[in-house]
């Protein structure tokens, strides 16, 4: 709550109390003979006279003016928790880790860890009609039966709508095999014109608690230039 709601609160708090105090005295005052009421009433309104003017005081400077360096309507720019680089390419701009080494062939582009290679990101475009969930449970599919690099037991953690780059899209987040072989990975997907546009991190188990900000990081800057 800003400074000047906590006044106006405060001044809405005792407005009512004297309200109440005020209703109350009245209808003693009336109780009173009559030269007891005329020298309380002028006592009365000498009080509220003072009342009056001190809440006037008060919250006389409300919220009307914004401070001298609030400029209404404006956005600060989100700062990633890492630092990064800009993938600009297919008519798609993301960022992705700063330092990761880059790698492409066909329809994707990896960016990788130097210091482990299969802790990576990978931006993928392919032809495409079916709706984002479709599409994930498709590739779902070939994580479960065919991929080298998600052993078994593949399980689904979940599968969900969101929106990427303005548009509908969905996410898929899984997790492959068992001890020091279990993976974890999450893939985004939107498609439009034809096209899937995807992208997905996958990485060891035990890093992936402190990996998942990179691919929030990818949700939040996907831009998609095609139509």
């Amino acid at each position: 709550m800003s400074p000047a709601a906590r006044r106006r609160a405060m001044i809405d708090k005792g407005v009512t109390t004297v309200k109440d105090t005020t209703t109350k005295v009245v209808t003693t005052v009336r109780g009173w003979p009559r030269n007891k009421q005329l020298i309380a009433g002028g006592g009365a309104l000498a009080v509220v006279i003072v009342l009056v003017l001190a809440f006037a005081l008060a919250g006389g400077d409300g919220d009307q003016t914004p401070p001298p360096n609030a400029r209404p309507g404006a956005s600060v720019p989100v700062q990633a928790a890492f630092e990064t680089q800009d993938y600009k390419d297919r008519g798609i701009s993301v960022k992705v880790p700063k330092g990761w080494k880059h790698s492409a062939s066909g329809s994707w582009v990896d960016y990788y860890d130097p210091a482990d290679a299969k802790r990576k990101v990978r931006i993928l475009v392919e032809k495409s009609k079916a709706t984002p969930t479709t599409f994930l449970g498709i590739a779902e599919n070939g994580l479960e039966k065919r991929s080298t690099n998600c052993p078994k037991p593949y399980n689904r953690v979940g599968l969900t709508k969101t929106t990427i780059a303005g548009r509908d899209g969905a996410v898929l987040e899984y997790t492959c095999g068992t001890g020091d072989s279990a993976r974890h990975g999450v893939w985004g997907a939107v498609v439009t014109g034809g096209k899937a546009y995807s992208f997905y991190l996958t990485t060891k188990e035990s890093q992936f608690a402190g990996s998942k900000v990179i691919f929030d990081e990818m949700i939040r800057s996907y831009t998609l230039q095609a139509a």
